[in-house]
């Protein structure tokens, strides 16, 4: 019975582990980060912050750390929770004075996990008790760990000096799977869940669904539901059938092939030249654009894109995007060329 009350004192669920966690290019300094952390809690990188989109993993992989320290420290003082969660425990306090109680108890951790950090936008009772706790824990080289949707510089509504304290420790993204790593998930869920599936289905399901995690699991359970209704086997045939609405609106999704033609013709250039290596403004421009667009209007993460252009580093990819977007704000006429792409691509 004991360690039913532990995880829910803790909050972790047991389930998320290292084991299973699927690692591949598009988490690996974050799974790297974490395991150091988990090795050498307040020693390593303090805080963690990983960033990065809904359903990537963020919160299986810092719930790994608790665990993993649960198992090597088991008198360690260790709470995970949604940032929605300390909210409500200062709202709590507030109602109740009760803000010493609260303060010992978030004061004294070994670790403390908080998920979804942005939740704390525009709360500023929150985010002054958070600034307390914050400094009272790496003080005493205790271990905190964030996740958030976005970079800590761009959280929306949050204090300056609580942002820039996000920033001192390691700050590392979480990026959507490429294609071979939603394969070795799919396989592991299906594993996991006592169903075989071939390297056939597995593909076909990874080049339908790109955007995350959450959904290639949601479409796995879909197959696996109407293999049970049917009583049949899983096959393409009946991954097609599962999935086909799924299917019918990616089909209105915009391809990067389409994006680099329709750039190309726009800007009368080969689109050989867009993809190879010249460095003139004739094809740099356009090629930067076309990656900006890209990146707004498919699934594709910035390696995936990097990969599409000519085999370009995902850094270069970041940095087009960072200028395409600087150059919306400052120059008409870039503003008006991506206007009118967009609108060409979207139909």
């Amino acid at each position: 019975g004991g360690t039913l009350k532990e995880a829910k004192a803790s909050g972790l669920n047991p389930h998320f582990t290292f084991e299973s966690f699927v690692t591949g290019k598009a988490n690996q300094l974050a799974c790297a980060a974490a395991m150091q952390v988990a090795e050498n809690p307040g020693k390593a990188y303090n805080p963690l912050f990983i960033y990065g989109g809904v359903g990537l993993g963020k919160t299986h992989l810092i719930q790994a750390i608790g665990n993993h320290l649960k198992h090597i420290q088991p008198d360690a003082k260790i709470k995970y929770l949604h940032a929605e969660r300390y909210v409500s425990d200062v709202v709590k306090a507030y109602e109740n004075k009760s803000f010493d109680a609260f303060k010992k108890n978030y004061h004294s951790l070994d670790l403390l996990l908080i998920d979804d950090i942005q939740f704390f936008a525009k709360k500023n009772r929150t985010q002054e008790e958070f600034f307390y706790a914050f400094n009272t824990l790496i003080e005493n080289k205790k271990q905190i760990i964030i996740t958030c949707d976005s970079y800590p510089k761009e959280i929306e509504g949050v204090d300056e000096r609580l942002r820039t304290r996000f920033s001192w420790g390691l700050t590392v993204a979480i990026e959507p799977p490429e294609l071979e790593m939603r394969v070795a998930i799919l396989l592991k869920k299906a594993e996991e869940n006592k169903m075989k599936i071939s390297e056939e289905v597995a593909f076909f399901i990874a080049k339908q669904i790109r955007s995350n995690v959450r959904e290639l699991e949601g479409a796995l359970n879909r197959i696996l539901a109407m293999s049970n209704f049917t009583k049949s086997a899983i096959d393409i045939h009946l991954a097609k059938d599962a999935l086909k609405d799924l299917i019918a609106v990616r089909g209105r999704q915009v391809s990067v092939e389409n994006i680099q033609k329709t750039v190309a013709e726009y800007f009368k250039i080969k689109i050989s030249d867009m993809l190879s290596k010249k460095r003139s403004r004739n094809y740099s421009k356009p090629r930067q654009l076309a990656m900006a667009l890209t990146r707004e209007l498919t699934n594709l993460s910035f390696p995936e894109i990097g990969e599409a252009y000519g085999g370009r580093h995902h850094t270069t990819v970041m940095h087009a995007c960072e200028e395409i977007e600087q150059l919306r704000l400052s120059n008409q006429s870039i503003a008006q060329d991506l206007g009118i792409l967009k609108q060409v691509l979207k139909g």
